[in-house]
């Protein structure tokens, strides 16, 4: 939505113009009322200003209205230092788990979808694992491997996190159907038996 502000200015600009032309059509000496001259000199400038303001109005309106159901793409490293972008997974419904090594409750939702994935992931379903540790280097590995994690974890920015709604709680997870629309977001644990229902109806399938 266009601010109001912002069409105030362009009607105050606008007037402004206007009145302009009828200044161009006052009499006048020979030599110009004073007036009269400062306004000319000024009018084009504020016609240039004037067509900037509705470049950025404009601007501003198309980015309000991007569709806020469906999830950010992003591009994020994973382990390996190998990027990863979520269009690589178009045509899929895929879980997005916002998580940290030290969080209890991240933990205790990881073996669910382990099973998640063994079970659905061959029927075109996908979990991407979004780490926000600080030293990952030190403790991510060793936690994938005693977890045996057998999906990706890619590792945060600040940029992704601002993106999906500025993540204030651990776990979080979004879980998006095959045009990557959001179905569903959890704060907090959430577990198999919430989410199969949900990934089975995406998938078109049958349990």
């Amino acid at each position: 939505m266009v601010k109001a502000n912002s069409i105030w200015a362009l009607g105050f600009w606008n007037v402004f113009l206007k009145n302009s032309e009828l200044w161009r059509k006052l009499p006048c000496p020979r030599n110009g009322c004073p007036e009269q001259r400062w306004i000319l000199q000024v009018a084009p400038i504020l016609n240039c200003l004037l067509l900037s303001l509705m470049g950025v109005v404009l601007l501003q309106a198309c980015q309000n209205g991007a569709d806020p159901s469906r999830a950010p793409d992003f591009t994020l490293l994973n382990l390996r230092n190998k990027s990863v972008n979520l269009s690589e997974y178009k045509g899929q419904v895929v879980l997005i788990n916002f998580f940290a090594t030290t969080c209890p409750p991240c933990r205790a939702e990881i073996p669910d979808f382990i099973l998640l994935q063994n079970k659905y992931g061959p029927k075109g379903f996908a979990v991407i694992g979004i780490s926000v540790d600080q030293n990952w280097k030190r403790i991510l590995p060793e936690f994938v491997q005693a977890l045996s994690i057998n999906y990706p974890i890619l590792l945060a920015t600040s940029r992704v996190i601002r993106d999906y709604g500025n993540i204030y709680a651990l776990p979080a997870s979004f879980l998006i159907d095959k045009e990557h629309r959001i179905l569903k977001k959890y704060t907090g644990l959430v577990s198999k038996d919430e989410l199969e229902p949900i990934i089975v109806n995406a998938l078109g399938i049958n349990k």
